[in-house]
């Protein structure tokens, strides 16, 4: 029997997710859903009842605030309230229908068609690259500009969006034998040599981000590859974390979405990095 509360129904669902990253995007628009709810009917999140996300009514009122961009909770490309994209509506739209499958009240709703940015090809992909990687563009931190470059390398290397990208781990590099390589989704992937400087210069900086202090907190090296490089905010009365700890998806995402639109004039994605042959473009 699944729990009557809803905070407690979108745990135990979560729980049966096995995926990191589809875990925390069904996570963040479900929550996203309690908390309009709770809103909507003006009372604590506590109050919000199972049985109020598996109405459709409250779903669809739900989707149509998020659409408009009354439930944005950063401030998108187009301003703090633009509408939502269709592919975060779609996804949306699928997290409460799993959601309400699991619960065995299935709510079926029809979900946007999803909208695909255009990839570059190989040889746009590899021009685009060697720009970034040559150019530190104003406005940008070293150091965050080094990783994204490095997370474009990777992309454009393996083909991989910023689901597979993000848990590599620093023994996926093997950047000094005869032909360097990459791990990404458990396969070895070629590394040309503007994607081997890109990720050995940050490699190099990872290890002066997350050395000394660092070995303290986490009770030895961070294995991570992708780690944050400026300190966080202080929350909850707890000291700001130092730099160097592991970075969310949201980091990357927001520091590659700077550097491509201050180097290139406009955001791109990570995943248009993962080039298509020129005879299919």
């Amino acid at each position: 029997m699944k729990p009557g509360r809803a905070t407690a129904a979108v745990e135990q669902f979560l729980d049966t997710l096995r995926s990191n990253s589809t875990r925390r995007q069904r996570s963040t628009f479900l929550d996203e859903y309690v908390d309009w709810v709770a809103s909507y009917r003006q009372c604590g999140i506590s109050k919000v009842t199972t049985k109020d996300l598996l109405d459709e009514e409250n779903a669809l009122a739900w989707l149509a605030a998020a659409q408009r961009g009354a439930t944005r909770r950063r401030p998108g490309l187009a301003g703090p309230s633009a509408p939502a994209s269709t592919n975060s509506m779609a996804a949306r739209t699928s997290s409460v229908n799993v959601f309400s499958r699991w619960c065995g009240h299935p709510l079926d709703l029809q979900p946007p068609a999803p909208e695909f940015a255009a990839r570059l090809t190989p040889t746009e992909a590899h021009r685009t690259l060697r720009l970034l990687s040559g150019h530190h563009p104003a406005g940008m931190t070293e150091a965050a500009w080094e990783r994204s470059v490095a997370l474009v390398a990777l992309a454009v290397c393996s083909g991989h969006g910023i689901a597979a990208l993000h848990p590599v781990r620093l023994a996926d590099l093997d950047l000094e034998r005869a032909l360097p390589r990459a791990r990404v989704a458990g396969e070895w992937y070629p590394v040309d040599a503007v994607s081997r400087a890109a990720l050995s210069r940050w490699r190099a900086t990872h290890q002066a981000l997350t050395a000394g202090h660092l070995k303290v907190l986490q009770g030895g090296n961070v294995e991570e590859l992708w780690v944050t490089t400026a300190p966080g905010r202080p929350r909850g009365g707890r000291a700001a974390p130092p730099a160097g700890l592991p970075a969310a998806v949201r980091t990357l995402e927001a520091a590659h979405r700077k550097l491509t639109s201050l180097a290139l004039g406009a955001p791109l994605l990570v995943e248009q990095f993962c080039p298509v042959h020129e005879d299919a473009a």
